[in-house]
């Protein structure tokens, strides 16, 4: 083999790859944009796959919760979901936290929640003191760790329609331990 065959041998092996790095850089712009629309994304360690562990909770509660149906009332939150997603995931997070929080008071005003992590101890005294069942536990774990990837994951968006199931497994939620 010759210096001649060996260089077209090695522009053949190479075009594709090239050709393939020049277009996604070339559209990296455009790219960017539908980024936000995706439900699932990978980059290297760090895989989202925020609509398949939210079907994985919405199961969930509708074993946690006896009357949790995707069927409610439109809520305050929902009507945001389509415009800021992410922003109305906090917001239905924060009023479940919010019903935890005073329904784990209501039981025990002694009670001090710490600053550090007061999601997990919540969580976790609610269903020591047997406010929530097991399942119901569950579902608000997974919830705040969905909630989690929202609020920490870099330039992380989610569609509407998942926002909504989000609030809507929050709400029912949240009845259910406020009830």
């Amino acid at each position: 083999m010759g210096w001649m065959e060996f260089t077209l041998e090695l522009v053949n092996q190479l075009v594709w790859p090239i050709t393939l790095v020049i277009c996604l850089y070339l559209l990296r712009s455009p790219l960017s944009l539908l980024i936000p629309f995706a439900e699932s994304i990978k980059y290297k360690d760090f895989e989202l796959q925020f609509s398949q562990e939210l079907e994985q909770v919405s199961q969930q509660a509708s074993e946690a919760i006896p009357a949790f149906s995707f069927e409610s009332s439109p809520l305050k939150q929902e009507r945001i979901a389509d415009f800021l997603p992410n922003a109305s995931i906090l917001s239905a997070w924060n009023a479940l936290d919010q019903a935890a929080q005073k329904k784990l008071l209501s039981y025990d005003a002694s009670i001090s929640i710490p600053a550090d992590q007061p999601y997990k101890y919540v969580g976790k005294a609610l269903l020591e003191n047997n406010l929530i069942s097991q399942k119901q536990s569950k579902v608000f774990h997974d919830l705040r760790v969905l909630r989690n990837k929202v609020a920490h994951a870099e330039n992380f968006q989610i569609s509407g329609k998942l926002a909504k199931q989000y609030i809507e497994v929050c709400d029912a939620l949240s009845k259910a331990i406020s009830g």
